[in-house]
């Protein structure tokens, strides 16, 4: 009886022992393994490898006889058949977007361009998928377009404000993308609208020309009431300072 009793307590002591061990084990070991951190040289790969972000764009340049009016319905045409299907295809890889018009008497010339903000991967496939439209070679066939130029891809411009006016504030040029964005959604979805409702001109210089003429007449008819108006309540209707 007395060696029984002995022998459960000495088990017993073992087990304490054994158990106190684990406990002290699992007590050292467990922290440690919380406290990992990645090895720094992997954090700079991975950072390496997270795409950056900036601007691109895409300009086409469109012949313009010396002393004539520019072709208007050339860029809206580009709008429509060229830049609306890229929109379609990588609308979520574009985090802002715009276009842009200009035409003035020198050297650039009439210019409408594609102006995007992304992923430099995505840029590169979006220039690629510009280029694969069959629909430059026509234009320059027909010389309506003289060149395509897509902006390096390593430009510089990797925050929001960096293709706003430098002379704005800076909450202007951080900001003004996104008020162009948004415009420059409008006018391209009018023009997918008119696109609809103008099929019978077979031919596509035909059908944008007159889709450009509707265009004048909604910016001269409801420019002022849809758009100027409204700009100008989100501003509480206060006098603003027109330079000319």
């Amino acid at each position: 009886m007395i060696a029984l009793k002995t022998d459960l307590l000495f088990y017993g002591k073992l087990c304490m022992i054994v158990l106190i061990l684990v406990l002290s084990a699992c007590a050292t070991i467990m922290p440690a393994l919380e406290q990992v951190d990645e090895p720094p040289e992997k954090l700079q790969r991975v950072e390496e490898a997270r795409p950056e972000k900036g601007w691109f764009a895409i300009r086409f340049t469109i012949f313009r006889e010396k002393g004539a009016e520019p072709e208007w319905y050339v860029g809206t045409l580009i709008a429509g058949e060229i830049i609306s299907p890229v929109l379609d295809k990588n609308k979520q890889k574009i985090i802002c977007w715009r276009v842009h018009r200009r035409a003035v008497a020198d050297k650039t010339g009439h210019v409408f361009s594609f102006i995007f903000y992304s992923s430099q991967t995505d840029a590169t496939k979006i220039y690629q998928f510009v280029k694969n439209n069959k629909l430059i070679n026509k234009l320059y066939q027909q010389q309506l377009l003289q060149k395509v130029i897509y902006d390096p891809l390593d430009n510089g411009q990797k925050r929001l404000a960096d293709t706003s006016d430098p002379a704005w504030p800076e909450t202007i040029r951080s900001s003004w993308p996104f008020f162009m964005m948004g415009a420059s959604q409008m006018w391209l979805e009018q023009i997918r609208h008119y696109k609809q409702e103008t099929l019978n001109p077979p031919e596509m210089q035909q059908r944008y020309r007159l889709i450009q003429s509707k265009m004048t007449d909604l910016w001269q008819q409801q420019g002022q009431s849809a758009m100027l108006h409204h700009l100008n309540a989100l501003y509480a209707y206060q006098a603003v300072l027109v330079r000319f």
